[in-house]
């Protein structure tokens, strides 16, 4: 006995519908379901990584969603240091005192502030991510010592005090100067973007620097 049409009909619908709804969710699980849940994993590995290296959690998106906050140990994060010998003029107001030429050493920290953006956004199926780092900039700077006094027949310890204070402000953009003349910025720059680059890549995700994607 042969089936009927209407049989045909209905078992051929079925079984398009059914072939139909299987390639359906089988596109949906190999180009949806496992790049964003790949994308979440690789953040996961990357806020472990970042938390031991660095005590640094930045804040990692996946899939164009937040899934951890920003969050550190501390108001800063030290890259680079260095201590330098600087020179400055303090102009003289007579009779406090006289114009004269201090100079100091000064111990510089380079590094990022833990308040500003710190962002990782983990890209679809997990294996790359854009970073967009904080600027460089000095965290801390820290006179050693007291300043010597040129002419010598003057000493640091017998100006007064608003001479001092004058003296620490023009010593201490000296340094701040020093530090950007002497490539100390764009070092504590480049070691910060290879070390950043260095723990991402050991927790299997390769990285690109929004700075870098800006760049002409």
């Amino acid at each position: 006995m042969k089936p009927d049409r209407s049989s045909l009909i209905f078992f051929g619908t079925f079984g398009g519908a059914a072939i139909f709804t299987i390639g359906v969710c089988w596109f949906a699980w190999v180009f949806l379901l496992v790049p964003m849940t790949s994308a979440v994993k690789s953040g996961n590995r990357l806020k472990e990584a970042f938390q031991l290296e660095l005590g640094i959690t930045p804040r990692i998106l996946a899939n164009a969603g937040a899934i951890f906050s920003q969050h550190a140990e501390g108001d800063s994060f030290v890259v680079a240091e260095r201590t330098m010998a600087v020179e400055g003029r303090l102009d003289g107001q007579p009779p406090a005192w006289s114009t004269m030429t201090l100079k100091a050493e000064f111990r510089v920290q380079v590094g990022i502030f833990n308040r500003e953006t710190f962002q990782i956004n983990v890209r679809r199926g997990g294996e790359a991510a854009e970073v967009e780092l904080p600027k460089t900039k000095i965290v801390f700077l820290e006179i050693i010592g007291s300043p010597a006094v040129d002419p010598a027949t003057t000493s640091w310890d017998s100006l007064p005090e608003r001479a001092k204070e004058k003296g620490l402000l023009v010593l201490q953009r000296a340094a701040k100067r020093q530090a950007v003349d002497s490539g100390l910025m764009t070092e504590a720059t480049g070691a910060l973007e290879t070390r950043v680059a260095a723990i991402a890549r050991n927790a299997g995700c390769k990285v690109v620097f929004v700075s870098k994607l800006a760049e002409p």
